[in-house]
């Protein structure tokens, strides 16, 4: 197979997805306007959290990232994916909205990091890309499980290193940027967390869907998840994150 017919045959995969799991009105007519809803308290309560608890950034950021992977997780359950493309325009609103609004949104500097300049909106545009790239491919690829457990690797594996890194990380490492003026890094101390709720999150797609739990297994998937994160670029571990952990789920632990 060349690569025209390679291209095509994607192309085909790509109307065929979209097409086949385009949501029906009578879904979109009530479902749009509560994840719309959704979407925003969970902003409204992250700024309430940064303002009682002295949030910091990479708690906040971490807060909307973790609740819309698990959103997209509970929608993905009861809806199909259908669901999932519902919850997508609400977040897309939203986040269209914040990168208008920009510095002058107290809203916006719950998701954007100043050590992100002079950056900062592209770091909020990245992950959402690379979680929309991410989702298309593993309902491309793989059963909808395996989705979900990408999700919920994403969703915590993510949410919770950099928040752990933040407050306790002391062995930084420099992670690979495509803009050489913005300096990132990550923790061992993060990767470790990592590990842990990936390991979690690979045994709770387990019981949910009743496959059996090899605990050893769970580990090294664990441990490859980790990794993967930690070395993925700035921005887009997302992407990576969600694939590595529908690949394992689909081929490593059933």
């Amino acid at each position: 197979m060349n690569l025209k017919e390679i291209d095509k045959v994607f192309k085909f995969g790509l109307d065929f997805f979209f097409g086949e799991n385009f949501p029906a009105i009578s879904l979109i007519v009530w479902l749009f306007p509560l994840m719309l809803l959704m979407v925003v308290f969970i902003l409204k309560l992250d700024l309430y959290f940064q303002k009682k608890y002295d949030w910091q950034v990479g708690y906040t950021r971490k807060f909307f990232h973790f609740s819309i992977f698990v959103l997209a997780g509970v929608n993905q359950y009861i809806f199909g994916i259908s669901g999932v493309f519902v919850l997508g325009w609400a977040v897309t609103l939203v986040i269209g909205y914040l990168l208008w609004k920009g510095k002058y949104s107290v809203y916006y500097w719950l998701l954007a990091r100043a050590k992100d300049a002079p950056h900062p909106s592209r770091y909020i545009v990245y992950p959402y890309v690379a979680t929309f790239i991410g989702g298309v491919l593993n309902n491309l690829f793989f059963p909808s499980m395996a989705a979900i457990a990408g999700y919920l690797i994403a969703g915590f594996g993510d949410a919770i290193g950099e928040p752990v890194g933040s407050r306790w990380g002391r062995h930084r490492y420099l992670v690979f940027n495509w803009f050489s003026e913005v300096k990132s890094y990550r923790s061992l101390e993060g990767s470790f967390a990592v590990f842990i709720v990936s390991a979690l999150a690979f045994y709770l797609s387990l019981i949910v869907y009743g496959y059996p739990t090899d605990m050893l297994k769970i580990i090294i998937a664990a441990i490859v998840a980790a990794i993967v994160e930690g070395l993925s670029p700035h921005g887009w571990d997302n992407l990576s994150s969600q694939v590595c952990g529908a690949i394992l789920m689909s081929y490593f632990l059933i």
